[in-house]
């Protein structure tokens, strides 16, 4: 897989790299101010770096691709030998660059306000500079006059600087596809800067020497929009607003309308690639910051709600904790209070019957004498598996004390809550609990008391369920007593 993945790589630096160069550069040299051929903005090599920066190398594909396509693009302009060497001096500007931004750890996402630095420092200054000496040496050879080799250094410094300041970050941008969480969702404001910004583009493209209808336009007029642009929005769209502009400055400044009034054109290839510049830089440091603080935020969002998770979490374990019974995991005493409490209200309001089922293991004395208080345990907390293996999921199993226990039935009537205390019964008799040394059978007696319109307490419930169950071990236990009304005073205490 990863062999296919060179291959792939190859192929594109071999086929697609010499055609985005020779593209890429016939789009700067359209831009160029002639008969002197001051390119305003060299954009090939910035493609090429961001295929770089992204594809992580692909061979001796991009250099046979700066150099094919820029001799191809100077075909018409430059001597050959002319075009060879400044495919050389692209392919140095290049290799410089990269090798920096790797050896700096620059991250091509422009995460921070930091891999912007590295980015200007790396490319911007140092290898269009380096590239510029160059480039300079060969156009006075070749192309020596009255034109000194500063001036030749300073415009090709700042063509290829601007390039890729300004292009490598918005190739970056779109290449792989923005995060979701990366989108801003375009508001009514936002239709508004439009329009003020489209106001002052025309005012620029109208305008001649700055002047418009009697008003002095100035080129900064044109930062605000690119800033309000890069604070509402992500990187992409603010590198993509930025080139627009760039373009638009570079392209009123080759159209002769002198934007910065009456300088000679030489001066106001210069202002505008200076113009460029703020721009450009302005645009990424506050972009980065910004996104830099974005993601912050998102990720200190993140870790708020993984905590108040894990607090809810927490005070969900705490709250069973609270109401649970250590040894058996049913509700404990307290627990078992609150919520019949709250039957009890509950079904007085809407007239629905309440069961209470109490039971009572029997002669669990006798467990513990002869087997150990282990063995009482391991005995308790089988019975509580046998008896929530056959109630219903409205009903609540609860420890009452000791080994008594209480089962709370909503909406069950006295032949329900029958029904289900003989199945509770039944489960108990028919459990055994094994031991190292035997098993041991147990069996339960129980007690059924129905909720009556003078309960008002839990405690009122409970009493008669106690009073059934004592009943139930006078009748010889192992039985079911319910504390009825119609029966009552025959039962013996």
């Amino acid at each position: 897989m990863e062999e296919n993945g060179s291959v792939t790589r190859r192929a594109f630096g071999f086929l697609l790299l010499p055609l985005l160069f020779y593209g890429s550069a016939k789009l700067s040299l359209a831009l160029a101010v002639m008969p002197e051929v001051l390119v305003m903005l060299w954009i090939p090599n910035a493609i090429i770096l961001a295929a770089l920066l992204r594809g992580r190398g692909y061979g001796l594909g991009w250099v046979v691709a700066i150099l094919a396509g820029e001799i191809a693009a100077d075909w018409a302009t430059f001597s050959f030998a002319e075009a060879l060497s400044f495919g050389a001096i692209n392919v140095l500007e290049v290799t410089v660059a990269y090798a920096l931004l790797r050896r700096w750890r620059f991250d091509s996402s422009f995460a921070t306000p930091v891999d912007i630095g590295k980015f200007v420092v790396a490319g911007p200054l140092i290898a269009a500079l380096v590239s510029a000496c160059g480039a300079a040496g060969i156009y006075v050879l070749f192309r020596g006059g009255a034109t000194p080799y500063e001036e030749f250094l300073r415009v090709w410094w700042f063509s290829d600087g601007l390039g890729l300041l300004m292009v490598t970050p918005l190739a970056l941008g779109f290449w792989p596809p923005l995060p979701e969480a990366e989108r801003t969702r375009v508001r009514w404001f936002d239709g508004v800067a439009l329009a003020v910004t489209l106001l002052i583009v025309i005012a620029f493209a109208t305008s001649q020497q700055r002047q418009f209808h009697g008003f002095t336009l100035r080129p900064f007029l044109l930062i605000p929009p690119a800033l309000y642009v890069t604070a509402r929005f992500n990187l992409r769209v603010s590198a993509s607003a930025v080139a627009v502009l760039a373009g638009f400055i570079l392209f009123i400044t080759k159209n002769g309308q002198q934007p910065f009034g009456d300088l000679s054109m030489r001066e106001t290839v210069v202002s505008a690639q200076e113009l460029v510049f703020v721009l450009g830089t302005m645009s990424l440091s506050l972009g980065a910051l910004l996104s830099q603080h974005r993601r912050n935020a998102r990720q200190l969002e993140e870790r708020v709600e993984e905590r108040t998770a894990a607090l809810s979490a927490a005070n969900e374990r705490l709250q069973t904790l609270a109401s649970t019974d250590a040894l058996t995991g049913s509700l404990n005493r307290r627990a078992l209070f609150e919520l019949l409490q709250r039957e009890i209200v509950r079904e007085h309001r809407y007239h629905r019957p309440l069961a209470a089922v109490i039971f009572d293991i029997d002669h669990f004395k006798d467990v513990n004498d002869r087997w150990g208080h282990a063995a009482g345990d391991a005995v308790l907390k089988r019975v509580v598996a046998a008896a929530q293996g056959v109630v219903r999921s409205p009903d609540v199993l609860a420890r009452y004390g000791g080994e008594e226990f209480v089962i709370v039935a909503p909406e069950t009537g006295r032949n329900g809550a029958l029904q289900l205390a003989e199945r509770v019964r039944t489960a108990v008799r028919e459990t055994e609990t094994a031991l190292d040394g035997g098993a041991i059978r147990v069996t339960a007696s129980f007690g059924v008391a129905m909720l009556e319109s003078g309960d008002q307490r839990a405690e009122d419930l409970l009493l008669r369920g106690d009073r059934a169950l004592y009943a139930a071990k006078a009748a010889g236990r192992d039985c079911v007593v319910v504390d009825d009304a119609a029966v009552r005073p025959h039962i013996d205490l």
